[in-house]
């Protein structure tokens, strides 16, 4: 895999490899965005699968790259699912429920999760990709830039419109600062 000039999907002994090495920073960046531990592993096999899939060419960073990964396939199953709940809203009743012996505090965090999630699918997909990228994984501007394959100042935007939209959307501050990104 460290062949610049090879333009090959990964072998399943790359796959492997890589899946050791970063299976978990992967899982854990699809959790925050996606919260849900099925989901999140479902999301960690897909990002593996891709890589035998898709021909790649020189990745100079593999955590950015499938940090990267990660986040825009949780996002998109985010998506998914939200256009699922708003077509079958039977299964919305069931969904996100919290069991008897959770503290206050872990409900209003649940909650806020949430809320956090459902602004996040109310993005634009670089917006959100973005603003998942940096303030849930602390990449900087420069890391996302690079694995993205947008501009700094591209990424920049995005991020202010993101926050812009996300203290619109929650009715108060982000997590984010404008310090933090």
């Amino acid at each position: 895999m460290d062949d610049p000039s090879a333009r090959q999907a990964a072998t399943p002994e790359q796959t492997a490899e890589l899946a050791r090495a970063y299976g978990r920073m992967v899982f854990s960046a699809a959790y925050q965005v996606l919260g849900d531990h099925a989901r999140a592993e479902d999301v960690q096999q897909d990002v593996f699968l891709r890589l035998m899939q898709r021909p790649l060419g020189r990745v100079d960073a593999w955590p950015a790259l499938l940090k990267t990964l990660a986040v825009r396939m949780a996002i998109d199953q985010l998506r998914r699912h939200h256009r699922w709940q708003r077509l079958l809203p039977i299964w919305r009743a069931g969904r996100d429920e919290v069991g008897n012996d959770s503290a206050d505090r872990h409900v209003e965090r649940t909650q806020q999760a949430a809320r956090l999630r459902h602004a996040l699918f109310r993005l634009p997909a670089r917006e959100a990709e973005c603003f998942a990228l940096r303030c849930l994984h602390g990449m900087d501007v420069a890391e996302i830039a690079r694995s993205s394959g947008m501009t700094a100042n591209h990424v920049s935007v995005c991020l202010h419109r993101a926050v812009r939209k996300l203290e619109s959307d929650l009715g108060t501050s982000t997590p984010a600062t404008e310090e933090n990104l």
